[in-house]
């Protein structure tokens, strides 16, 4: 089992210190990865929960690309339709190159309409231009002469260099529990990277997950299930209704053997919305990692 920390990118703690504290322990400690959460404008409906303090997905991995020598960089999820595919598929190579292929890609639709409205994409098409965008991006990572007409988004006569160093590009997890996102994760993506289900949801859309596949002939085999899960010690009932890692450190232990179980290689342990200090948030990555993870990885 592979163990991923989100950085604390956002909310009143948000900072340079925090973010690159949090980054160099959690590779110190031996996290696999660290990532970041994809937000542009925070509609004010909206700013009690996320904060309108956001640093922004791509500049905060690039920086720590920077600041780390080994720890992988993961999207939680970047919102495709957000930008143009061309500038998503420089920017991930770019930042593959310059990290030395450390770049996990986790992309998804969006669900904040309000968002969408202040940018202007059409809400409703966004399932659409998510489709179109990653077999755009592809094409751009993987072609030497990429050629591409579809409905939003058209290519040809053109070049986009350097490809990502990972071959044939980064590892793309597709986010999202809807069936379209299953679909779109079979098709698309090498792997599905949902965000706070239980062991009984994610079984439930897992069975779903495998029935598509073999719909569509797909091997499954090198397929990754990665899961983002809220961290908390504070063992309270609305903590356990957010169905992530909550509690003493041995319900922990049992909640990560039943994700095991299912098939869950990598879990993404996000404690960044209790918007602590930067001292406390590297000190709950400390005891998650001596008192849960050394005793699930023994």
């Amino acid at each position: 089992m592979r163990f991923g920390f989100h950085l604390p990118h956002f909310g009143p703690h948000g900072s340079r210190e925090a973010i690159v504290a949090v980054a160099r322990r959690a590779e110190a400690l031996g996290f696999d990865s660290v990532w970041a959460m994809d937000h542009l404008i925070i509609p004010e409906p909206h700013v009690a929960k996320f904060s309108s303090h956001i640093y922004e997905q791509f500049t905060v991995l690039s920086y720590l690309a920077g600041c780390t020598e080994k720890i992988r960089l993961g999207t939680s999820v970047t919102i495709l339709p957000y930008r143009h595919p061309i500038e998503v598929a420089k920017i991930v190579a770019t930042l593959d190159g310059l990290s030395g292929g450390r770049v996990i890609f986790g992309a998804a639709v969006g669900w904040m309409k309000e968002e969408f409205d202040l940018l202007g994409v059409p809400f409703a098409e966004r399932g659409a231009r998510t489709d179109e965008a990653l077999r755009l991006v592809k094409e751009l990572w993987t072609s030497d002469r990429p050629h591409f007409q579809g409905r939003f988004y058209r290519v040809s006569d053109a070049r986009c260099e350097p490809k990502p160093v990972q071959k044939p590009h980064p590892p793309i997890w597709i986010g999202g529990t809807s069936r379209a996102a299953l679909r779109r994760a079979v098709a698309l993506g090498d792997g599905w990277h949902p965000v706070g289900l239980s062991p009984e949801q994610l079984q439930i859309k897992l069975a779903d997950l495998r029935h598509i596949a073999r719909e569509h002939g797909r091997d499954l085999s090198t397929f990754e299930i990665s899961i983002r899960l809220r961290l908390s010690f504070a063992d309270d009932p609305v903590a356990r209704r957010r169905h992530g890692l909550v509690g003493s450190p041995e319900a922990m232990i049992e909640r990560i053997r039943q994700y095991e179980q299912l098939g869950v290689s990598t879990i993404v342990l996000d404690a960044s919305f209790d918007f602590v200090p930067q001292d406390e948030m590297v000190a709950t990555m400390e005891r998650v990692w001596e008192q849960v993870i050394a005793h699930v990885n023994r």
